[in-house]
């Protein structure tokens, strides 16, 4: 078998994509591990500032389509160095924030990078690869990148602990400019050579917003209420701005989304099965740390470690996601959603005792992080590469918006479920874990269909 990366550039380009990748898993995780002392250093609340990592997911949802799509027609490396610009610059000035206002609003601009950065990176991938390559090179970068899901919580509690929250901001200018100089050494510049560089700009209105009020409208839920007129209402008008979307980019020449790649049976299926998994796999991980520091009272660092054990089966499971290309797309996800689905109810069924609870974690993170980057492996592998910028951020969006409406689902069962907040975590598990499991034939029938024509 030939070395993947069988020269310096190549090898360069994949530590340029791996690094950002990493660096905003690093960021996602620690940041959520510094919320209580930086809401004490700031005079704030843990409630309030809880904008510090829904406004982040907030602006990210909003913006990936329109980060990949714009970097497809307009140039893969030029924007790579933006993303990386905005995340760098975010970060220094979050790190100095001196009120919950200012802090809110960087990490909002630090979603914005990582929206360019997250589908660009792969884009930048898929590109620089031979076909036959680019599952298993997409899959390394997922593979490698998964650590900072499992070092996150570690890294955020120990920097805490140790110096400030503020540093958990700062590790991540150093890094930024190291990808700036790696994209600009390695990385050529490429774009999707069959349309003109004119942008949709009313397609990029309509989506941004619809995304931005339906992910709006699923964060309040928690406090607001799910029957709520305005959580309903703000959630009706973004499903309704999604629907106005698809119905013009049918009818626009150069549209954002080329809606085409719905015909192809892998990226739909891909896309499906993706959401489910990943679903579960950030509901295991909001509700983990909420077990282990609130329920069995561990500290931030503690905590942090002990979750290594969810993380790492993580971590492991998608380094698997690119080497496992002999193999039908929907036997490997209907593999992964069954472990994981399994681990995810053993947590459940396991709160009353924390060590039954860690070692079901590790075939739940395991599984379940399979799907997460096995979905945007396949996606990748089956689009046409001047189209994988768009098509990356369409898997995004879809995979991360899900995601949010999983964890305001989540939150609140906690706020407003019946029982002991451990049996309500448990309870909540298994659903997501079973959920999993029930999608495996559905994704066995539809996925062993025969590609649609045309």
């Amino acid at each position: 078998m030939s070395t993947l990366a069988d020269t310096p550039q190549l090898r360069r380009v994949l530590a340029a994509s791996t690094i950002a990748l990493f660096a905003i898993n690093v960021d996602f995780f620690s940041v959520q591990a510094a919320l209580p002392q930086m809401a004490k250093d700031l005079g704030s609340s843990v409630t309030t500032l809880h904008w510090v990592m829904s406004g982040f997911m907030l602006v990210m949802a909003s913006f990936l389509i329109v980060g990949g799509r714009l970097a497809d027609l307009q140039g893969r490396r030029r924007w790579m160095l933006i993303g990386a610009t905005i995340f760098g610059v975010a970060s220094l000035l979050g790190g100095a924030a001196s009120s919950a206002s200012m802090i809110i609003g960087f990490r909002m601009l630090q979603g914005l990078g990582s929206a360019i950065l997250f589908p660009v990176c792969l884009a930048v991938v898929t590109n620089a690869f031979p076909p036959e390559k680019t599952q298993r090179a997409v899959g390394l970068v997922f593979g490698i990148a998964a650590i900072g899901n499992a070092v996150g919580p570690f890294v955020g509690g120990v920097l805490t602990s140790a110096a400030s929250w503020r540093w958990v901001l700062w590790l991540n200018v150093p890094i930024a400019i190291a990808i700036g100089v790696l994209a600009l050494t390695s990385v050529t510049e490429s774009r999707d050579t069959t349309a003109p560089r004119t942008i949709d700009w009313r397609g990029v209105v309509v989506v941004v917003a619809s995304v931005g009020v339906f992910t709006l409208g699923v964060d309040g839920a928690a406090d607001w209420g799910w029957g709520s007129p305005l959580t309903l209402g703000l959630m009706a008008a973004g499903v309704a701005g999604l629907a106005l979307f698809v119905w013009l980019e049918g009818r626009t020449q150069f549209p954002l989304v080329d809606m085409t790649l719905f015909r192809i049976r892998e990226f739909s299926v891909m896309i499906g099965a993706g959401m489910v998994g990943n679903a579960a796999q950030v509901v295991a991980i909001f509700l983990s740390m909420i077990y282990l520091q609130n329920v069995e009272g561990l500290s931030p660092v503690v905590a942090g470690t002990a979750f290594l054990a969810f993380s790492l089966g993580a971590a492991v499971g998608q380094q698997f996601s690119g080497r496992v290309e002999r193999f039908p797309s929907w036997a490997v996800m209907d593999v992964a959603l069954l472990i994981g689905g399994i681990g995810a109810i053993g947590m459940g069924l396991g709160v009353d005792t924390q060590a039954a609870f860690l070692l079901m974690s590790i075939p739940a993170g395991a599984g379940l992080g399979l799907t997460w980057s096995y979905a945007s492996v396949v996606t990748q592998a089956v689009v046409p590469p001047d189209k994988a910028g768009g098509a990356s951020g369409v898997v995004l969006t879809v995979l991360i918006g899900f995601a949010g409406v999983a964890i305001a689902v989540a939150s609140s069962a906690l706020s407003t479920g019946t029982g002991t907040p451990r049996s309500v975590i448990g309870t909540t598990l298994i659903a997501f874990g079973v959920l999993a499991v029930v999608v495996v034939p559905l994704v066995t029938v539809f996925g062993r269909k025969k590609p649609a024509v045309g």
